[in-house]
């Protein structure tokens, strides 16, 4: 009976660390503060072909700079992007994120104008195709005059993902009354836990245990 106690709380013990989790960012540089270069606004971060490149600001959450998503003439876009492993320069995902369901969050201040907007678009790339994970627009949980905090929770990650896109940037039409279309990004994370896998010595002590557990039980019912 105490063998079977022992095995028991060793089994226990040994799945509890299993299923401790690590949390990381999935994108990287995600306060704007690494310097880019070869074509990047900043380190990881690449900026979209439209008429108003995005950029960085020194008017930021924290730190030094922030992404600025300008688009001043209207009929235009401003548009920040990163490939998570492509530009980010981050391992890709593995078979631990599947199922995870991550938050992507970050502060925001400024005004899209009367005819704009600003939004966030995830994709998940897998080799059957890249899956929308997130498609949102923020404009109207900001103000110009102070930061805010926003999050969005993305879809679950399916199996065979590999790396993670994000597209963030405003868009107008028109300008109206006078209005600007100017919206400053900070300190975006998306947090992406991953699951623990047991080390091989570990998973031995598992099994040691978990069979020590079954041979008790085959004794007494004999």
């Amino acid at each position: 009976m105490r063998k079977m106690k022992t095995a028991a709380v060793l089994a226990a013990s040994l799945l509890a660390g299993a299923a401790a989790a690590a949390t990381t960012n999935g994108f990287a540089n995600g306060g704007f503060e690494a310097p880019g270069g070869g074509g990047f606004i900043a380190a990881g971060w690449l900026t979209a072909a439209t008429g108003s490149p995005a950029s960085l600001s020194t008017d930021a959450h924290t730190g030094s700079f922030a992404l600025l998503l300008s688009a001043p003439n209207g009929f235009d876009a401003s548009i920040a992007l990163q490939d998570s492993v492509g530009h980010g320069g981050l391992p890709p995902l593995t078979a631990a994120n599947v199922g995870d369901t991550p938050w992507l969050t970050f502060w925001a201040k400024g005004d899209a104008s009367t005819t704009g907007n600003a939004f966030v678009k995830l994709q998940y790339f897998t080799p059957g195709g890249n899956v929308v994970a997130l498609d949102r627009q923020f404009q109207t949980l900001i103000n110009p005059d102070s930061w805010t905090q926003v999050s969005f929770q993305a879809a679950a990650i399916p199996a065979g993902t590999t790396t993670l896109f994000l597209e963030i940037g405003t868009a107008v039409g028109p300008i109206l009354n006078g209005r600007p279309n100017a919206v400053l990004v900070d300190d975006l994370s998306f947090t992406l836990t991953t699951a623990a896998v047991p080390e091989p010595a570990s998973a031995a002590l598992l099994l040691a245990g978990l069979a020590v557990i079954g041979a008790v039980a085959c004794r007494r019912r004999a």
